[in-house]
């Protein structure tokens, strides 16, 4: 009986044993490829050089000083950025050479002219490296602000995929590299490097809702008004650029999101949120008496009758005489 049992077992482990995968490492600890569940380097996707795992034949991630670097051909240098080619991003990312690497950074279509190691612009970024007197685009990425009109698609960067896509507290994830967010709503979107398996979040508002004044004067339906013009609803954040018969000029705020135009003049007024929303709202604000106009005028009347008192007082002595 006991020989039974020790033989089934033993054709039990040797089962088990065939079973396996050939070349099979059941002991690897390191890094899992989150698509095909492989380690790096024995099937997967990616492959991984101890300290780097390379996201293509351009970058590859380096896990020493965690940011992605973009070698220079030839070996000329390199480029280490805190983000990878097609990210966006709310929070601020640097930009640092090696062996002296000459790069321009671009904001928008124009050369960038902050500091590299504190990005924090809200736009479209793109890096560029003079190679063998040609500049050649190595990367770019996007900064959004935490609310944002600007977004309308997120697509996942190249070797990323979306893990999950939340709108207002509700699953919206429905496509495996894109997400809709045209609607207005709180987003939480996290997406995935496939060659390191670090997760990345992107966390904003998505407001396309223009700022809204209200103003209280007696403006006629061509937008004129004899008299000072206050206005009400300034929200935290939003920016004022007034202009008066085409000078800029600094309108009176109070802090409180009121405000204040006295000048007569023909005025543009621009309000623009956080989110990049705008509106514009035209007036003209005709000739009127306030307190400073009222003081004026007494000192004119006053220099007159100073002037009409002295003639008269003049002719008299000259009367006199």
């Amino acid at each position: 009986m006991k020989k039974k049992f020790i033989t089934l077992a033993l054709a039990l482990l040797a089962f088990f044993a065939l079973s396996l995968p050939a070349g099979a490492d059941t002991g690897y600890t390191g890094p899992i490829n989150p698509e095909t569940g492989e380690p790096y380097g024995e099937g997967g996707s990616a492959q991984t050089g101890g300290d780097r795992a390379a996201l293509s034949d351009t970058m590859y991630y380096d896990y020493s000083e965690h940011d992605y670097v973009y070698p220079i051909a030839d070996a000329l240098g390199e480029v280490h950025v805190s983000a990878a080619d097609g990210m966006y991003l709310t929070a601020s990312v640097y930009v640092r050479t090696r062996n002296d690497t000459a790069v321009s950074v671009y904001l928008n279509g124009s050369a960038y002219t902050g500091s590299l190691e504190n990005c924090t612009t809200a736009g479209d970024y793109v890096v560029s490296a003079l190679v063998n007197g040609q500049t050649r685009r190595l990367m770019g990425f996007t900064l959004v602000g935490r609310s944002t009109n600007a977004l309308h698609t997120f697509v996942a960067p190249d070797g990323f995929y979306v893990t999950s896509a939340l709108r207002g507290g509700e699953n919206i994830y429905l496509d495996r590299y894109t997400v809709d967010m045209e609607e207005e709503g709180e987003y939480a979107i996290v997406y995935t490097c496939s060659a390191t398996g670090m997760e990345y979040k992107l966390n904003l508002t998505v407001d396309r809702t223009p700022p809204a004044l209200l103003f209280s004067g007696k403006l006629d339906r061509q937008g004129r008004v004899r008299s000072k013009l206050d206005f009400q609803g300034l929200q935290n954040g939003d920016r004022v650029y007034l202009t008066r018969s085409g000078t800029v000029v600094e309108p009176e705020l109070n802090g409180d999101g009121t405000g204040t135009v006295y000048d007569p003049g023909n005025y543009v007024m621009i309000v623009t949120d956080s989110a990049g929303n705008s509106v514009e709202y035209d007036f003209i604000i005709l000739q009127y008496f306030n307190l400073q106009s009222w003081v004026f005028f007494i000192l004119v009347v006053a220099v007159i009758a100073g002037v009409v008192g002295y003639v008269l007082v003049q002719r008299k002595r000259l009367k006199i005489g």
